[in-house]
């Protein structure tokens, strides 16, 4: 993830405390400003002046509206995740420290800084590290959240998985990558004939717009009402089938600068633009398997990891000394009962099956090695690689790729809808904008 998209799309560390209303205090003291009440929460004016100067400072200035759309799409924006941070703090969703720090780590890497160099170029964007530390978790527990519970809602058939694999299969060279921007049209639950005219109209002006060539980043910051908003509707490359289904077959046709739409959802309406777009060749899928044999000594109160190691240490020599063959010794002493009576044999398995001490000693060993003792979540081991091998794994990996697209397709559907009600179920007040007093409770 780029640093100039990452600083668009993180959360800020939002102030969810009840508002005081009075400071019994003799020294005088500054109020901050709210500027939405979400549930018993609130955003702050701060908040929002934050996000608008990070936007802004992260952000191609021609792609974006003037400052009072884009403060209201930031506010619409850190309403949503208020009250997602809410469904986690109400699951008990945790971000651990060493879970951040990995984060921004990784961050770091990919682009090309060192979290010293990171420090760095966050300080001339005006941001501390530790405010940045605050959005990376907020965002992490934002996505856990929603994982949470909208895979929930996911119901994916083995029917629909073998579908998909066998289309990948007969016409790979369909199976296009597209870089597509996105405008949602949003339209609330329960919409009233009227609330759906304007969004109709909205949408088609916006597509007129567009059409006639109107910056279409720009329509996006200020009009659309999905997560890519800030990005100026930019979703990147995505795999045409991994979208909804109701974008795939005018996407599949749709050549390079297409303005498609409007779509109607669920949800509202859908304006696409095609930035960009590429076919798969068809490739071979290889794998390596590995044949392997083990020995596991478990431990207890009385079978220690100084004498299991030991014992193994002993055996593995006379293995050695050919005073034993493993298959032996395996039948006399693996508590594995799986593995013990076929001499240890493991069979023919994919590296990534074992335990991962297991698996990183494995593919150590040369055809034929015995390995030191190794202690995993099992206990310890002997390990022999018997040998290994690269097979086809083409058609398997085809069917996994089915998987994840109808499950990003699914998730991304589902999880539109999903805050659709969450909204529709909270008290969300804009101050100083009665119209979007919002209480269904």
């Amino acid at each position: 993830m780029k640093l100039s998209k990452l600083l668009i799309t993180l959360n800020l560390s939002l102030s969810l405390g009840l508002v005081t209303p009075f400071v019994l205090s003799a020294a005088p003291r500054v109020v901050e400003q709210v500027a939405a009440i979400v549930n018993n929460n609130v955003i702050l004016e701060n908040d929002v002046n934050d996000m608008l100067n990070s936007v802004k400072a992260s952000s191609d200035p021609k792609n974006l509206p003037d400052d009072k759309t884009l403060r209201r799409q930031i506010l619409d924006r850190l309403v949503i995740e208020n009250l997602l941070l809410q469904k986690a703090a109400k699951a008990k969703i945790t971000v651990t420290d060493d879970d951040v720090t990995q984060a921004i780590g990784q961050i770091a890497t990919e682009n090309g800084m060192t979290i010293d160099e990171l420090r760095a170029k966050l300080s001339t964007m005006g941001m501390s590290y530790n405010s940045y530390r605050d959005r990376i978790q907020n965002d992490m527990l934002i996505e856990q959240t929603k994982m949470n519970e909208v895979r929930h809602r996911i119901n994916i058939s083995d029917k629909e998985v073998d579908n998909l694999a066998k289309t990948i299969a007969q016409q790979p060279t369909k199976n296009i990558d597209v870089n597509v921007s996105h405008i949602l049209i949003a339209i609330p639950e329960n919409a009233s004939p009227k609330q759906i005219e304007d969004a109709t109209n909205k949408a088609r002006d916006i597509v007129d717009r567009a059409q006639k060539g109107e910056n279409f980043a720009k329509l996006a910051t200020s009009y659309s009402n999905d997560d890519f908003a800030l990005k100026g509707g930019n979703m990147g490359w995505r795999r045409i089938n991994e979208l909804p289904t109701i974008f795939e077959d005018k996407l599949i046709r749709a050549p390079k600068g297409a303005i498609i739409g409007p779509i109607r959802s669920g949800v509202g309406f859908h304006i696409l633009k095609v930035n960009d777009n590429r076919a798969e060749a068809p490739k071979t899928i290889t794998a390596q398997e590995v044949k392997a044999r083990h020995i596991l000594i478990k431990t207890n109160v009385l079978m220690t990891d100084d004498k299991a190691k030991q014992k193994l240490n002993e055996i593995r020599q006379a293995i050695t000394s050919g005073a034993t063959t493993f298959e032996s010794a395996a039948r006399t002493y693996s508590e594995d009962p799986g593995s013990a009576d076929n001499g240890g044999d493991l069979g023919w398995s994919m590296p990534d099956r074992y335990d991962p001490a297991f698996k990183n000693a494995l593919l150590k060993l040369k055809k034929g090695e015995i390995s030191q003792p190794i202690k995993s979540s099992f206990g310890w081991h002997l390990i022999q690689l018997v040998d290994s091998r690269q097979v086809d794994r083409t058609n398997l990996a085809k069917r996994e790729q089915a998987y994840r697209i109808i499950f990003n397709r699914k998730f991304t559907e589902e999880s539109q809808v999903w805050i659709q009600e969450l909204k529709g179920d909270a008290y969300i007040k804009i101050m100083g904008d009665d119209s979007n007093d919002n209480n269904s409770k």
